[in-house]
């Protein structure tokens, strides 16, 4: 159908202050150094050492604005250095994938954030130039951060299958009846794929060790930036709200047995052990109605036999045909150019408020029932609209089956995506050139031959 189009969630708004907040490792100026050196191989790349010193003083930045303490300095180092080395292992893998992203298409990305922060490109370099930030070094972390999502979503998300039966043992749980929210924190003690029982048993010993220091009083969020596998880890392992459904499975049981500030006992999966603690918790979810339109309309467009002109007048004509009595169906059949509406008399179907671009729902809502609107254009051409009906329907069953659909989804990918980034951990050549974080020297390489 021609004017309807599918509303995507509008982009989450966001301070260019939070920027740090959002995008690992940010590009924060560091004091220019004589002699760059490698600290890591990774395959047949390298991670340098002011990539790390950059990584790091963002790291920093962040920790400090979520209020954390921050940890160490070597165990920040740690965490921070294995995520530049897997961020540039995806890199790697996106370019043998022939992923790219092009100056033109990273402009448009920038260009999104600047919006977003009601600014120009132009004002947005500058205001972050005025953070203390390396604005080119920043164009690049954001590179890195849409080529690694357009290969997850090639690699990992496009391979995940959602079937009915999922989704109706998901709503028959008691998951899906909890409509809560939670905010948890979390932290992952890793096992790698394939580990022995001794591996096994000296992951769960670190993990119930670190639930022993929090039950002492260490602060969650620094035991995680400072020991979590997890991917949050920077953030102090901060999952963020979730409902209960778009938890993963042994968290969501574990979660309707705590109360705020709970911490759960050690939980193992096969990725590994996780501690988890229910920082917050809220109620949610109503029954959903929709207000719904019944509605019919005659699109007329300018093409190569026709003018601008002449189909502004042909849409007058055919409105004052209306006026006087003439059948909608009978006109819309003969002369609409909309190929999704025009064989069924220009019937739309019911279709509830954001279908629609907005120069048409703005015409349908000012239309009683029955009512005929005035020609008027879109950026599709000229249109008469009608209106048959109202209605309001209970949209609760169907948005749960949406959220279920989506609880899932998001579950089995992140699922997925960390079993992937695990194997190509394994399976990458890593090699410590120089002292790694927890104050030792790796001269040896990880090479899983």
């Amino acid at each position: 159908m021609v004017i309807l189009r599918i509303p995507l969630p509008p982009p989450r708004a966001m301070r260019l202050s939070l920027l740090t907040a959002l995008l690992l490792p940010l590009a924060v100026a560091a004091a220019p150094q004589p002699l760059d050196r490698i600290v890591v191989v990774v395959n047949d790349g390298v991670v340098l050492q002011s990539e790390l010193d950059r990584a790091v003083q963002a790291g920093r930045r962040q920790i400090e604005e979520r209020g954390i303490v921050a940890p160490s300095e070597s165990a920040l180092r740690g965490q921070v250095l294995e995520r530049l080395i897997l961020t540039r292992l995806q890199t790697q893998r996106a370019q043998e994938a022939g992923i790219r992203v092009d100056d033109r298409e990273l402009n448009e990305v920038l260009a999104g954030i600047a919006a977003r922060n009601n600014m120009s490109l132009g004002e947005f370099a500058e205001a972050v130039r005025k953070e203390g930030m390396d604005y080119l070094a920043l164009r690049e972390q954001i590179r890195d951060e849409v080529v690694v999502s357009r290969l997850r979503a090639r690699e990992v998300d496009s391979r995940v299958l959602v079937t009915d039966q999922d989704i109706q043992l998901f709503l028959g749980s008691r998951a899906a009846e909890d409509s809560a929210e939670y905010r948890l924190t979390h932290i992952l003690v890793a096992l790698p794929e394939g580990a022995n029982d001794q591996a096994r048993a000296e992951a769960r010993a670190k993990a119930e060790g670190l639930r022993k220091r929090i039950a002492e009083g260490e602060d969650f969020a620094q035991v995680a930036i400072a020991h979590s596998d997890g991917q949050q880890a920077l953030q102090g392992g901060d999952l963020d709200w979730r409902k209960r459904a778009d938890l993963p499975e042994l968290f969501a049981g574990e979660v309707a047995r705590m109360k705020p500030g709970d911490v759960s006992a050690v939980l193992e999966t096969g990725s590994g052990f996780h501690l988890i603690r229910l920082a917050d918790q809220r109620n949610g979810g109503e029954r959903q109605t929709s207000t719904e339109t019944h509605a019919q309309h005659i699109l007329i467009q300018a093409n190569a036999l026709r003018t601008p002109e002449q189909a502004q007048k042909l849409a007058a004509e055919l409105h004052e045909k209306l006026k006087n009595g003439a059948d909608f169906a009978e006109l819309a059949k003969q002369h609409s150019d909309d190929p999704g509406s025009k064989n069924a008399g220009g019937d739309l179907g019911w279709q509830p408020v954001g279908v629609f671009v907005p120069e048409f729902q703005q015409a349908l809502d000012g239309l009683p029932d029955g009512g005929l609107s005035e020609p008027f254009k879109t950026e599709f051409g000229w249109h008469i609209a009608r209106t048959i009906e109202r209605r309001t329907r209970d949209v609760t069953d169907e948005t749960k089956r949406a959220r279920a659909r989506q609880a899932i989804q998001n579950r089995k990918s992140a699922e997925e995506y960390d079993l992937w980034l695990r194997r190509l951990r394994a399976e990458a050549y890593v090699e410590y050139r120089l002292q790694t974080a927890e104050g030792g020297a790796k001269a040896a390489a990880d090479d899983p031959s």
